[in-house]
C-alpha cells in the first residue's frame, strides 16, 4: 500500500516537473519573440520617444524632437512616423516641420542701445517635403545649398573689391537679384487667399533629399504666421524687372496648402516656445525694470 503512494506521487511530482518545464519554456519562447519584434521595429516611436525606446529595449542618447508636424498618410507610412499628426488636407506637400530656430541667425548685440547687450535672434522655420513631380522652377542646377551651415564666413570683410563671395558672380551672370534655390515665394492667407504674410525665405533646399521628394526649408514671420487660417505657401514662375528684382506679373507656379488644425498647433507651440524669447519680451522686460513706480503723496 505504501508502495503504492510512492509511485503516484512520484507520477505526479513527474508530471508537475514536466508542466512547469514546458510552461517556462513557452514563456521564454515568447518572451524571445517579443524582444526579437521589438529589436527589428525601427520608426519615429522606437527612436525618438521615451516610452517607444523603452518598449524597444533601446539605450543611449537620443534626438529631442523640437518640430510641430503635419503630414500625408502615405508620407507616415514610409517613413514610420506616428498617425496623431496625419492630415490628409495637406496639399502640395508630402510633410510639413514647424519649429523655433535659436541658431540659424546667430547671436546679434547692440539692442537697446548698449553694444554688450546681446541675444540670439529668432527664426521661426518651416521644413518642406514636396514631391519632385511638383517640377518647381529652380534657379540652379546645384541639388543643394544651405546657409545653415555658414556659420563664420559672415564675419569676413574683403579688403579689395574683387575679393567677393563666389554667389555675387552668380547674380552678374544671372543678371538678376539671386535668392537660394527659388526666386519667388510668398504666405498668402483668408479667403480667396486675400491677404499676404511676407515672403518665405528660403535657407536650405535639397533636391531629391529621398526619392523624388524635394526639400526646402524657410523663415517666416514668427507670431503672425501661427495666428492666421487657411494659409498656403506659393512659388511662383519668376518674372523679373529690368534690375533683376521680381515683378508682381509673376504667375503660380505651385501652391502648398496648409491645414488650419496644423496653424492651431502651431500657435500654441508659439506661446510656449517663441514668446517667451521674443524681443518684444526682452522689451517688455527692460521697460519694466526702468520704470520707476510713481510714490506715494
Amino acid at each position: 500500500m505504501i508502495k503504492t503512494n510512492n509511485t503516484t506521487n512520484l507520477k505526479n511530482i513527474s508530471k508537475y516537473l514536466l508542466t512547469t518545464t514546458l510552461t517556462l519554456g513557452l514563456l521564454s519562447a515568447t518572451n524571445t519573440v517579443i524582444a526579437n519584434q521589438n529589436s527589428t521595429i525601427d520608426n519615429y516611436n522606437t527612436r525618438y520617444t521615451p516610452q517607444g525606446r523603452i518598449k524597444a529595449g533601446k539605450r543611449g542618447t537620443y534626438k529631442k524632437d523640437i518640430h510641430v508636424w503635419v503630414y500625408t498618410s502615405k508620407f507616415a507610412k514610409r517613413f514610420g512616423m506616428p498617425q496623431e499628426w496625419v492630415d490628409d488636407e495637406l496639399k502640395g506637400a508630402e510633410a510639413l516641420a514647424y519649429r523655433l530656430d535659436l541658431d540659424v541667425y546667430g547671436t546679434k548685440c547692440g539692442y537697446f542701445s548698449n553694444v554688450e547687450n546681446c541675444r540670439p535672434s529668432t527664426a521661426c522655420v518651416v521644413d518642406m517635403y514636396i514631391d519632385d513631380k511638383a517640377n518647381l522652377p529652380w534657379n540652379t542646377n546645384s541639388r543643394f545649398e544651405s546657409l545653415y551651415g555658414r556659420k563664420s564666413n559672415p564675419f569676413f570683410v574683403a579688403q579689395k573689391k574683387k575679393d567677393g563671395p563666389t554667389y555675387g558672380k552668380r547674380i552678374t551672370k544671372r543678371g538678376q537679384q539671386y535668392k537660394l534655390g527659388l526666386d519667388s515665394t510668398g504666405i498668402v492667407y483668408g479667403k480667396n487667399d486675400k491677404w499676404k504674410l511676407g515672403a518665405y525665405y528660403i535657407l536650405e533646399y535639397d533636391r531629391d533629399i529621398y526619392k523624388n521628394l524635394d526639400y526646402l526649408s524657410g523663415s517666416v514671420i514668427c507670431h503672425s504666421f501661427g495666428k492666421e487660417r487657411d494659409v498656403k505657401i506659393d512659388i511662383d514662375n519668376p518674372v523679373f524687372r529690368k534690375d533683376g528684382s521680381v515683378s508682381m506679373k509673376s504667375t503660380l507656379a505651385h501652391q502648398i496648402k496648409i491645414p488650419n488644425s496644423f496653424m492651431g498647433r502651431i500657435e500654441v507651440y508659439d506661446k510656449a516656445q517663441y514668446e517667451p524669447n521674443s524681443l518684444f519680451k526682452a522689451l517688455r522686460d527692460r521697460l519694466s525694470a526702468t520704470t520707476k513706480p510713481k510714490s506715494s503723496e
